[in-house]
């Protein structure tokens, strides 16, 4: 009876959270946001610091100006991307749409299997612009925010100074207090490790994209190395959108097939050897979880909070696996969501004599 009441207590209180994610996603979408740049401040400060040579000798708030300086820097680019790019591609998606028409009518006429008029409708709805101006909506709410956002981050820094007496104060108990100190490094250091190297591997891709598209003469390489760029941190679906976009455009923009071919071959190539040889490498064996969870997980986020729920996919798995991972009863779930059922032994760092709250 009592495991029957906690079931149904259990799928409430989901319910609940899961209304309040939705209801509430105008609220919360900022303070994420905000959240995520704090993080990805600190992964830039903690990645200055283990520079060889020079960065353990910087002091804490020079190293932290340094990061603030390369996050400007990169703000700076995208912006600078963004307004010289999408308004002449929103301006250009007609014409392409146009010569997508003129393609299939091409295939048409040459093999006589009427594809155009079996994908009237399909064209009709599938609006170049309209998808180019959804992406860009995007990039529009996080800007029109972004003062709440910049006010969230710098009160983020002032409270991490205060964050440890918090946590002192909150949990006098010294062995409730480890725990709970334990859960956040585990969730601190894997996010930034993520982070980090999602970033890392993300530019790198967008670079070698770029000079691929950029050489063979495509239109604003720059904006779809920067679409590739962020498409990256959404996994699976992410590498496939960022493959369609420019290979799409060159089919479109070009009269014969070499360019395609070469653009195809070698963003598909980048992908490959990104997703499947580098990353697996360094980022798989660190957060170690389950591709069908991560694949349910970008579905779930991506049906809250949109394109945000899928950057965000990841990172919130990774948080929830660890926290389940540090109490007997959430366990099975932390073995679930990982890849090969192994956890790391987090009860190592807790003291035999200590209880693990319940």
């Amino acid at each position: 009876m009592n495991r029957t009441v906690s079931f149904a207590a259990g799928l409430v209180l989901v319910w609940i959270v899961g209304y309040l994610l939705i209801a509430g996603r105008s609220l919360l979408i900022p303070v994420v946001i905000a959240i995520f740049i704090w993080h990805l401040l600190n992964t830039v400060n903690v990645s200055i610091r283990h520079t060889p040579g020079i960065g353990k000798q910087l002091p804490q708030w020079l190293s932290m100006i340094l990061a603030l300086f390369v996050m400007s820097i990169l703000v700076k680019i995208l912006i600078d991307i963004i307004a010289n790019n999408v308004n002449e591609v929103m301006a250009a998606s007609p014409r392409y749409q146009e010569n997508l028409t003129t393609i299939f009518n091409r295939i048409d006429s040459y093999f006589h299997i009427k594809i155009l008029a079996n994908f009237d409708s399909f064209l009709k709805g599938m609006n170049v612009q309209n998808l180019i101006i959804n992406i860009y909506g995007v990039f529009s709410a996080i800007t029109g925010s972004a003062v709440l956002i910049t006010l969230y981050v710098v009160f983020l820094f002032v409270e991490q100074h205060f964050f440890q007496q918090k946590m002192d104060a909150l949990f006098p108990n010294k062995g409730h207090r480890e725990l709970v100190n334990n859960i956040i490094i585990h969730i601190v250091n894997d996010t930034q490790t993520y982070l980090g190297i999602k970033t890392l591997l993300s530019l790198i891709t967008a670079t070698a994209s770029w000079v691929i598209m950029k050489s063979v003469g495509l239109d604003f390489a720059e904006f779809w190395a920067l679409l590739i760029f962020f498409l990256n941190y959404i996994p699976n679906i992410g590498a496939i959108l960022a493959t369609a976009f420019p290979t799409l455009l060159a089919l479109i923009q070009f009269n014969t097939w070499l360019p395609f071919m070469i653009i195809t071959s070698g963003i598909i190539s980048i992908q490959f050897v990104v997703g499947n040889v580098i990353e697996p490498r360094f980022l798989s064996k660190s957060l170690n979880l389950s591709p069908l969870v991560i694949l349910f997980a970008l579905a779930l986020w991506g049906s809250i909070w949109g394109v945000l729920g899928m950057f965000l996919s990841v990172p919130i798995t990774v948080m929830m696996m660890i926290i389940f991972a540090h109490f007997e009863k959430t366990r099975p779930i932390a073995i679930l969501l990982s890849q090969d059922g192994y956890i790391k032994n987090t009860y190592a760092k807790i003291p035999a004599q200590v209880v693990p709250v319940k």
